[in-house]
Formats: structure tokens, C-alpha cells, sequence
């Protein structure tokens, strides 16, 4: 099943995660982003063009930066009105989110392994890390 990605952010977040996607696991060319409120453009046509160009044999995610931001409301509005099934919306996201979605085994994720799969990548990516405790790190 082909898959599409969207990133969608307020700043140049979507950007940079974009970059890190491609030096990372050559990813980033294949992923659509949206910089949001760095200039006066509107970016709901982005994302109206990105949802109905996922056609009904396409999963689709998308990832924003922040729940409850205007990005975010501004996703969930154009998404409910698609009345889309296949396209998930991932919010409060970050690199390591990211890279476990796009590198899933599964062709399509239940609500529930996508749930199970953040939980795992939370705890697993998010530490205090001390300047002194380089053995933790290593």
C-alpha cells in the first residue's frame, strides 16, 4: 500500500524536520511540508491539495507540531470535512515519531498500534541526560 506524509508546522519546524528526514534515512524528498505563518500566505489550500490527493488504496499521516495550535485546529477542520478514513493525524510530534511511522513493518496501522507505537517511542527517545553522565549516552 503506498503511503504519503505530510508535515505541517508552525515556523520552519516542518522544514527541518524535512532535512533531518533526508540526511537521516533518505527519506525527505518523498514527504510534503508545510511551514506555516512565515510569511502571509494561506496554507489551507496546502493542505485541501495534500488530503484529496490521498485517493482510497493510499494511507496517509500526517504529523503537526503542536496539539491544540492553530495548525493543528486548522488540520482537524479540513480533515473532518474530508470525511477521509485513510489519513491519520499524529500531533505533538518529533523526529523519533516520525521515523517510527515511516519505518513501521505494517502496511497500515490500527488507531490502537499507532497509539502502542508513540507510548513505545516516548519512553524510549525522551531523557534528561546530565553533561556528566556521558556513559548513559554511549
Amino acid at each position: 500500500m503506498k503511503k504519503k506524509y505530510l508535515i505541517a508546522t508552525h515556523g520552519y519546524f516542518a522544514k527541518g524536520l524535512q532535512s533531518a528526514l533526508e540526511i537521516l534515512a533518505d527519506k525527505g524528498k518523498e514527504i510534503t511540508v508545510i511551514n506555516a505563518y512565515v510569511d502571509d500566505s494561506d496554507y489551507f489550500p496546502e493542505v485541501e491539495s495534500f488530503i484529496s490527493s490521498v485517493d482510497e488504496a493510499e494511507i496517509a499521516y500526517i504529523f503537526t507540531d503542536l496539539f491544540g495550535g492553530s495548525v493543528n485546529q486548522n488540520v482537524v477542520r479540513i480533515l473532518a470535512e474530508s470525511q477521509k478514513q485513510n489519513i491519520k493525524l499524529i500531533t505533538n510530534t518529533n523526529l523519533a515519531i516520525i521515523l517510527s511511522i515511516i519505518f513501521s513493518d505494517k502496511d497500515i496501522l490500527t488507531d490502537q498500534e499507532i497509539d502502542e507505537l508513540l507510548l513505545e517511542s516516548a519512553v524510549r527517545s525522551i531523557h534528561l541526560t546530565n553533561n556528566n553522565d556521558e556513559e548513559a549516552f554511549f
